[in-house]
């Protein structure tokens, strides 16, 4: 017998056709409709067809139980994926970002080929760059990297208190993974040591080869004048000089979203 055959499902109408024996059939049911099951089985080491599954029943009942089963194994899927992009960091309002910027979109496309580059989404307040940027980490994360996002002070927080809690994590956590989201860039203290866990994070991934994608209200060249309000100039010019090397940058305008959405 070949491989082919060996391994064939055949109904009971196929198997008297063949010439084929087969062990006897227990009759089975549709629970819906009542009508039996068409049988299907494979021919075992005796030669003979064991009966081991049936072919679905297409009355309306079963087609409904089947389409009932479907849509809770995608609903299952969704809430674990929500719960995995939770750890990751994405904020609950935007899990169902989708990219929505050409540039953001050609990125993704290209991504892996541009090495170590990120992007620099900047744009004035409700302009899209957390929403987009959140979309970004999605697509990453379901393609399987992994990912991590975060506001710049809820990073330098997470950090500090590391120092505090030896059982905290400390840069790892941002160091660590394949693609770094840090959201509103620029809003941090300027102090030094704001500064310099911040320059530790992103000198990191910029010595690993590693993609950081950066939301911010301020150009970069703001950014550098924002960061030395402290006088850490030398800190600020460092972080800023890695993120344009390894930076393309993408310009968001418009309008601030969230009054417009108000004010319909």
């Amino acid at each position: 017998m070949d491989e082919e055959n060996a391994f064939r499902l055949y109904t009971r109408e196929e198997a008297d056709a063949r010439g084929i024996g087969y062990d006897p059939q227990v009759e089975i049911r549709c629970p819906h409709c009542g009508e039996p099951y068409e049988q299907q089985g494979f021919i075992g080491r005796a030669g003979r067809i064991a009966w081991v599954t049936h072919k679905k029943c297409q009355c309306e009942g079963a087609v409904a139980e089947r389409e009932q089963a479907r849509q809770a194994e995608a609903e299952a899927k969704r809430m674990e994926s929500q719960r995995r992009l939770k750890r990751c960091g994405v904020p609950r309002r935007y899990m169902s970002a989708q990219i929505s910027v050409p540039e953001a979109a050609r990125y993704v496309v290209g991504f892996g080929s541009a090495g170590d580059k990120g992007l620099y989404i900047v744009g004035g307040v409700g302009t899209g760059k957390t929403y987009e940027a959140c979309a970004l980490a999605k697509s990453f994360f379901e393609a399987g990297y992994t990912v991590r996002v975060t506001t710049s002070l809820a990073m330098l927080d997470s950090v500090s208190r590391s120092y505090d809690d030896p059982s905290t994590a400390g840069i790892s956590v941002f160091t660590g993974v394949d693609v770094l989201v840090i959201d509103d860039l620029g809003k941090e203290n300027g102090n030094a040591r704001a500064l310099t866990t911040l320059f530790q994070i992103i000198n990191s991934r910029y010595e690993d080869g590693k993609p950081t994608i950066y939301t911010s209200q301020y150009d970069l060249q703001s950014l550098q004048r924002r960061m030395s309000r402290q006088h850490e100039s030398e800190s600020a010019e460092a972080i800023v000089s890695r993120i344009c090397e390894t930076s393309a940058i993408v310009q968001l305008g418009g309008k601030d979203r969230r009054r417009s959405a108000k004010a319909k």
